[in-house]
């Protein structure tokens, strides 16, 4: 597989994770690369075990029913110097190849040559066939480029007496089951010819390497190095949290659960855990309102006349609200005052003068109103007290 650049100056690209579940999965890597109508992505090859002609398989999932192509480029920025690849010129080869909507992966009609120790790019523009026009809100997802080895180029693959052995390679199709993802499980006559090829390839058999923070244990699976990963961790090696979880550590990692309401998506920050939010959502995993607002996940301002800044964040009812205000919203005065605390009355909540003021000894009622008529002040007595 060649590793995708992720460019972060890449607007019309992005990492996408289908929710898997009661689905099978149909990515192989960190997740899709959503790409719009006529953008491009960039791959790069630098870990080739072997000089030789690779055939490139591009791993897509169409949005809809239209057909995509995809104009790609193979290039070095050094020039190669093994035997076999060295003196093949033009140093950048170019393919137009046709996405058919009914299928999952392409074949790229050449090969390329590929050599060790050279680092190359593989560049792509996607556009929708047969339109000129592109279409922002269209999209494809790539999985993943995928270099198919030549096998017959392997020394014990070419010659009389190698004959049984590409016979077999064909007939049990041994190199087609890895076109599609996830790969069908090898016929047994296909494990031994891949182990072959693979230690051909690699100038024998390679070490494990399962990393020992993510790895239940040291040892693999003896075709592919396959390390039995901890939960939510994946890579051949385990080495790395799933798509859709994070704080890869000795006990595997953790799901983000990210709020399907209140995320951009379910991708988090792979060290904290972050979810991504949507405006007006807070909280590591964007499932609650922010400040000042209430009733997720359709989050709104919280209304308290400006004698509060927050409400709960489940009914709206305004908290702590301030210059002897009170109610739902701090819409009336607290007893032992009076006035119109309604935000654009121009009024606000004062002291009951019956006869002193709510906090004093000479204070000895228990509320007011003013009358509508005089609007004078009309005391509500304590017990044992009487107005004039």
């Amino acid at each position: 597989r060649a590793k995708l650049c992720r460019c972060p100056a890449q607007p019309d690209v992005e990492e996408v994770v289908r929710d898997s579940a009661g689905r099978m999965v149909t990515w192989t890597g960190l997740g899709f690369a959503r790409v719009r109508d006529g953008a491009g992505l960039t791959f790069r090859v630098d870990n080739v075990p072997y000089p030789m002609d690779y055939e490139l398989l591009l791993r897509y999932e169409p949005e809809s029913a239209e057909d995509w192509e995809a104009v790609v480029s193979v290039s070095s920025r050094v020039l190669p110097t093994s035997s076999r690849c060295g003196n093949l010129l033009p140093s950048e080869q170019m393919y137009r190849e046709v996405l058919l909507h009914s299928q999952r992966y392409v074949l790229l009609s050449r090969p390329f040559c590929f050599e060790p120790s050279t680092p190359y790019e593989v560049t792509m523009r996607l556009q929708r066939a047969g339109v000129t026009q592109r279409h922002p809100g269209a999209f494809i997802l790539i999985d993943s480029l995928v270099l198919l080895p030549r096998v017959s180029e392997l020394p014990g693959f070419h010659g009389a007496e190698a004959a049984a052995r590409q016979e077999e390679l064909e007939r049990y199709q041994c190199l087609e089951v890895f076109r599609m993802a996830p790969p069908h499980p090898l016929a047994q006559a296909c494990a031994r010819l891949v182990c072959s090829v693979s230690a051909l390839m690699h100038g024998g058999a390679l070490p494990c390497q399962c990393d020992p923070q993510g790895s239940r244990s040291s040892e693999c699976q003896v075709q592919g190095g396959q390390c039995e990963c901890k939960p939510h961790v994946i890579g051949r090696r385990c080495d790395h949290c799933a798509p859709g979880s994070y704080g890869f550590g000795p006990l595997g990692c953790s799901p983000c659960t990210c709020s399907p309401e209140g995320s951009v998506s379910q991708l988090c920050d792979k060290v904290s855990g972050q979810c991504q939010c949507q405006p007006g959502t807070v909280g590591r995993q964007c499932e609650q309102c922010q400040p000042g607002h209430w009733g997720f996940p359709a989050c709104r301002p919280c209304q308290c006349n400006g004698h509060a800044e927050e409400c709960d964040p489940r009914t709206g009812t305004c908290l702590h609200c301030r210059d002897h205000t009170g109610g739902r919203h701090c819409e009336r005065c607290q007893d032992g005052y009076y006035g119109n605390p309604v935000l654009g009355s121009g009024q606000q909540c004062r002291p009951c003068p019956c006869p002193g003021y709510p906090g004093t000894r000479h204070y000895h009622g228990s509320a007011c109103h003013a009358d509508d008529e005089t609007h004078h002040i009309v005391c509500v007595c304590a017990p044992g007290y009487a107005g004039e």
